[in-house]
């Protein structure tokens, strides 16, 4: 079982590149792996709501709600920090616009719906110190709803290397870890916010 920091996890991500893959290529993977262990769990159509972050654990969510739709399913995508997005978080923006099924929505357009699934793909390990307040009171409301809540690598307000929670972190029922596991995944306190914890293979050693 490999255990990376969020500083050795992007020495593995970069080995993996300068190995033959692409950062887009560990994206795609990260996302398509997601939402194949997702949609064994919820074989049946429903809706999503996915909100992300600018960077590229964000742009894994992405990948997720383009794999969910092309299964039927309906996406209703937030970027809770606004713009600009990373150039691949981006990237996968573009392929989900046109789509059927794929709604851009204004955070606070969620509230009133009816959701089978949220996935959190806002900081990932990417995350230290104390939430931003809007950041912290969306985690406070999305926590309060009734869904399938999904993290992707680390929930929003946890800290991926020394396991340091936010109050109002997001309160996952699963948690996907991508590639390896990270410090907080071990540690107890903060296994109360990731839920069951999947670590999936997404082509990095």
């Amino acid at each position: 079982m490999n255990v990376y920091t969020a500083q050795q996890m992007r020495l593995h991500e970069q080995m993996a590149v300068d190995a033959g893959t692409s950062f887009e290529q560990l994206m795609e993977n990260a996302g398509q792996a997601a939402a194949a262990d997702l949609l064994t769990r919820l074989p049946v159509a429903g809706r999503a709501l996915v909100v992300c972050g600018k960077g590229n654990n964000g742009g894994d969510g992405l990948v997720m709600a383009r794999v969910l739709q092309a299964s039927g399913w309906q996406a209703d995508i937030v970027f809770l920090l606004g713009k600009p997005l990373s150039v691949l978080a981006e990237l996968n923006k573009t392929r989900l616009e046109g789509l059927a099924g794929i709604e851009f929505l204004n955070g606070h357009d969620v509230w009133a719906a009816q959701y089978n699934v949220i996935i959190d793909g806002v900081f990932g390990i990417g995350f230290n110190g104390r939430l931003p307040e809007h950041v912290a009171q969306y985690c406070k409301k999305l926590n309060e709803m009734t869904a399938l809540k999904v993290a992707l690598d680390m929930p929003t307000g946890l800290n991926g290397d020394n396991a340091e929670v936010d109050i109002n972190t997001f309160k996952a029922d699963m948690t996907y870890a991508f590639a390896a596991y990270k410090p907080a995944h071990l540690d107890n306190i903060a296994q109360q916010h990731c839920g069951e914890i999947v670590c999936l293979d997404i082509g990095i050693e």
